[in-house]
């Protein structure tokens, strides 16, 4: 943005003030030399129940790049983003949670600006208070996967995210080592659970240590062998982050009767739900924005943000971001794209926004 720009952005008599921002109007792929765009847009105004924020980090997540590829609006000007942390700048006429110069992150809604900007606004109910003691990169990479994780211990497992709220149980994560697996190996362990989780390569074994993983299988080997091997042919409950169809024949031959398996992770074929009813045993689907999109329940994603913020204070879970890029602009964005699509990064890759004047 030029001086001028910048300049005339905070003229007191401009009525329509602009903003910077990265999108895209064509699901491109990322070598296309315009995937994304960067343009001047007007600055969104808070609604009644709304807070504008003023965005000072970002993080890129799986949702982004699934959104952009799908995506039919030709023509038309889109902002992704769906992890932020900032300032509120200002508050809707209804707004009693927040005020003007709070610290704040949200995952926000999928049918909103998002916060690839320098600005974006948001319900109150889907904001939490930013932690305290952390950077606004470490910050950034929590709300998305700190909900979803919460939302499949506590909606689809049926625990309370407190401590040693499921002391004694066990839980196998399919896919430790991304960013949801990063955080729900951290809040099962803080709740009680022994962690048994996937991983291969060197570095991705030792980043699931690092969160606190109890046990940890090579998924290029037999599973269910690895799992006799460690005296747990069954187990209390299961998370599939990866891969629905290819580990559902294991995960219904060592779910325990009356345990409960959750997925995130949309399935590319039916899926056999018979083995499951002789045992009482119960399948959920969890999906972070169900509850914007569909205006469901959204206090509760404001309260788990809380608790995350609590917890990450008291230091008892930590922050998964691994990857930091200075600088909003196309090029940062392009680049932590890149490395999400490629499905190999572990923990979270963040953009962390310039001052601005």
């Amino acid at each position: 943005m030029s001086f001028l720009e910048k300049l005339k952005n905070l003229w007191p008599f401009n009525s329509s003030p602009k903003m910077k921002a990265i999108g895209f109007e064509q699901a491109l792929p990322l070598d296309a030399p315009n995937v994304f765009i960067e343009k001047m847009v007007a600055r969104p105004k808070p609604a009644a129940k709304e807070v504008l924020v003023k965005l000072s980090a970002s993080a890129v997540n799986p949702v982004d790049t699934k959104m952009r590829a799908g995506y039919q609006l030709d023509g038309t000007f889109r902002i992704l983003g769906f992890d932020a942390v900032g300032t509120v700048a200002a508050v809707g006429t209804e707004v009693g949670l927040f005020s003007v110069g709070d610290k704040v992150y949200y995952a926000g809604a999928q049918n909103k600006s998002g916060a690839n900007a320098e600005y974006q606004v948001v319900h109150e109910q889907l904001v939490g208070h930013a932690p305290t003691g952390l950077t606004d990169a470490e910050i950034a990479a929590m709300p998305l996967t700190s909900i979803t994780a919460s939302e499949i211990l506590h909606e689809a497992l049926g625990y309370e995210v407190k401590k040693n709220s499921a002391a004694g149980k066990s839980i196998l994560i399919i896919n430790g080592a991304g960013g949801v697996g990063s955080v729900l190996i951290q809040l099962a362990k803080y709740m009680g659970m022994t962690v048994i989780t996937t991983a291969s390569k060197p570095a991705s074994i030792a980043w699931v240590k690092s969160m606190g993983a109890d046990y940890i299988l090579d998924y290029h080997q037999d599973l269910y062998a690895q799992l006799c091997g460690i005296q747990y042919e069954q187990v209390d409950d299961i998370a599939i982050l990866q891969d629905t169809n290819t580990y559902w024949p294991l995960v219904t031959k060592v779910i325990k009767p009356f345990g409960r398996i959750a997925s995130i992770v949309e399935t590319t074929a039916p899926i056999d739900m018979g083995p499951l009813k002789n045992i009482g045993a119960q399948f959920s689907w969890v999906f972070m924005f169900a509850k914007a999109n569909y205006g469901v329940n959204i206090a509760s994603q404001g309260e788990a943000l809380n608790n995350i913020a609590s917890l990450l204070e008291q230091q008892i879970i930590k922050s998964t971001m691994t990857t930091t890029l200075l600088g909003l602009s196309v090029n940062n964005l392009k680049r932590a794209t890149t490395m999400v699509e490629e499905g190999h990064s572990i923990g979270k890759v963040v953009i962390e926004y310039e001052e601005q004047l």
